[in-house]
């Protein structure tokens, strides 16, 4: 049995998909999507790096391109979902934590990390794989600001597989205090996109906006 807290990388749809459009707005094109794949990559690269068990979990499109980097059973894919009306981009990104969560049930803890964070150093999610071993919810801060990946304890299983909203995410960070890990790396707040649902399930985690100044 592997020691280490699982890795779990948070992609959300690329803007062109069926699922997860939450305005009508133009489709995104070919190049905006190869490069959101490209950023995706990157941010799986570190994890492999890293050595910690990891899963990704991903809409159809982007499941497909992690599939190139992972064994299958590695990704895990994010089911079809009800009309973005009726579900936000944080709900759905809520119930992706569960689905992570359920599908490495015997790690004795868990990072979530958005996969649209290629900075990130890879010695920072050893730190913080460290640290989930010591405490029921951790996270990173470079200069007292806090960043990514969070960590959680296996403790919490029960809780995290109930994940279904955004509102049952706020109630989670808000129940447990978190402790901060000292990291000489600005990469742990910088994201590739400041208004996507990754930036509002950083909200919900930390109740602050993350994105750099």
């Amino acid at each position: 049995m592997n020691k280490q807290p699982t890795l779990i990388i948070l992609a959300e749809p690329t803007l062109n998909s069926a699922v997860g459009r939450d305005d009508p707005g133009p489709p995104s094109t070919g190049g905006q999507a190869m490069g959101l794949f490209s950023v995706m990559d990157s941010t799986v690269r570190r994890g492999l790096a890293s050595g910690l068990p990891m899963i990704v979990v991903a809409p159809p499109d982007m499941a497909r391109q992690a599939r190139t980097l992972l064994p299958g059973n590695d990704v895990v894919d994010l089911p079809d979902l009800p009309s973005p009306s009726s579900c936000s981009r944080a709900d759905r990104l809520a119930r992706a934590v569960a689905a992570g969560v359920e599908a490495s049930a015997n790690a004795p803890g868990w990072l979530l990390l958005p996969a649209d964070m290629p900075m990130l150093q890879v010695d920072t999610l050893r730190a913080v794989a460290h640290a989930v071993a010591l405490y029921t919810v951790v996270f990173p801060q470079y200069r007292h600001r806090r960043g990514h990946p969070v960590g959680f304890s296996a403790e919490l299983f029960s809780e995290l597989i109930r994940l279904d909203n955004e509102r049952d995410l706020a109630r989670l960070t808000a129940r447990y205090p978190a402790m901060g890990v000292d990291v000489d790396d600005p990469g742990v707040l910088m994201a590739h996109d400041a208004q996507s649902g990754l930036a509002q399930l950083r909200v919900q985690l930390h109740g602050t906006n993350l994105a750099p100044r």
